[in-house]
């Protein structure tokens, strides 16, 4: 995907993790949402799972933004997205 199609994307959660992350991710592909994961190529390189570079964001489609916000509100075990 190229990167001005990223851009274009809007993001419904910043995951701590790319564990997070995934979870995320998971719940909203199950939902039927296509779903992208960007992170800093530093974490990816080296593997950080902790701090302000281990950070995520979980991203949809930008028609489909309200959609998954509504399934992460509603979701069990509290997954909240940040406002």
């Amino acid at each position: 995907m190229k990167s001005r199609e990223i851009d274009s994307w809007a993001t419904v959660f910043e995951a701590a993790n790319i564990d997070e992350a995934n979870i995320v991710k998971g719940l909203l592909e199950s939902a039927e949402l296509p779903v992208i994961l960007e992170r800093e190529a530093v974490a990816a390189i080296y593997g950080l799972a902790v701090g302000p570079l281990s950070e995520v964001a979980v991203k949809v489609p930008q028609e489909l933004a309200e959609r998954a916000l509504q399934l992460l509100q509603s979701a069990p075990y509290g997954v909240v997205p940040e406002e």
